[in-house]
């Protein structure tokens, strides 16, 4: 157990600030460069699969190469007495779910929506795919601008979990795309889109699009359910959201600049078209049969993270659904 006054590396713990399925957040003290940072630490079955760990810090060193604005910065990542690191940028403004409880004017979610999809874009344009954007992961620095957290950490941390099957996937169901709910291989920046798109609803309603009373269910309904109508007085933007959250990748904007584009008419006072209607935005049924989750160790006392069998989620939807 980490306590305020223990020192990891170059890092002396100040206080715990945070908590998740995936690290633990604590603020720390750089005592050789003399600044403050956010120091999270990862739970300790790290420390017992090594491969699995050189694989973590590998995938952290990678994701240090992002230098954005709108992303924050990584410092370092190792290990120390069994215990498993990184640290980022401090940013004290709070995360956007503290904001979306506060409630959101629909101009600002739409100048946010572009902010953050700026910062995707760059890192889809490297070949990253964040795999877990949620309003959790997007803080907010001192001049009141999102920025991305956490880029590849969920395919990092779960990239040692075993399951039977042919597929399996991490991340949050409520954010996850479609194909990242059927545990389908090859992610691009689209299915980032795609969530970003159920962060833009939550900011505009409160809610999330899709919800269910298990993860199944929320999984389920990414890929089969008809994409939510926003209220009357935010009927402007249901094209974008049309476009954002279409079960098929190919009908989704082809990239951040697109979205972006979409946005930019949008603020301008300007109407988008509707978007194309697909068999999967359409009501369909639902057959009847179990699906397999596995809980993965890092994901254990988080309800909201498992990994999703991706071939036995497939078997849900029949009659050319998906």
């Amino acid at each position: 157990m980490i306590n305020p006054g223990d020192q990891l590396g170059n890092y002396r713990v100040i206080e715990k600030i945070g908590a998740g399925g995936m690290a633990d957040v604590f603020l720390a003290e750089d005592v050789r460069l003399r600044r403050r940072v956010a120091l999270k630490i990862l739970p300790p079955e790290f420390a017992r699969d090594a491969e699995r760990a050189a694989r973590f810090e590998k995938e952290v060193l990678h994701c240090a190469s992002l230098q954005h604005p709108g992303i924050v910065t990584l410092y370092d990542v190792g290990h120390e007495q069994g215990v498993h690191y990184y640290t980022m940028a401090l940013l004290a403004g709070g995360d956007l779910k503290q904001r979306i409880r506060q409630g959101i004017d629909p101009k600002q979610a739409l100048a946010w929506t572009r902010s953050i999809a700026e910062a995707l874009g760059y890192a889809h344009e490297r070949g990253f795919v964040h795999r877990d954007l949620k309003p959790e992961n997007i803080l907010f620095n001192d001049a009141g601008q999102p920025v991305v957290t956490d880029f590849g950490i969920a395919k990092a941390v779960g990239s040692g979990t075993k399951m039977t099957g042919t597929g399996m996937t991490v991340g949050t169901p409520h954010y996850m795309s479609p194909e990242q709910a059927q545990g389908l291989g090859n992610l691009d920046g689209r299915s980032d889109l795609y969530s970003l798109g159920v962060v833009l609803y939550e900011m505009l309603t409160g809610q999330v699009p899709f919800d269910a009373e298990n993860t199944v269910g929320i999984a389920m309904q990414h890929v089969q359910a008809p994409i939510p109508r926003l209220p009357q007085q935010l009927g402007k933007l249901q094209p974008l959201l049309d476009r954002l959250l279409a079960k098929e990748p190919g009908q989704r904007y082809a990239n951040a600049t697109e979205l972006c584009g979409a946005i930019d008419q949008l603020l301008a006072g300007r109407s988008l078209p509707e978007a194309p209607k697909s068999a999967a935005q359409a009501s369909a049924g639902v057959a009847r049969t179990q699906v397999m989750t596995t809980e993965t160790p890092a994901q254990k006392g988080n309800g909201l993270k498992w990994a999703i069998g991706g071939a036995l989620l497939a078997l849900l939807v029949v009659g050319g659904v998906v």
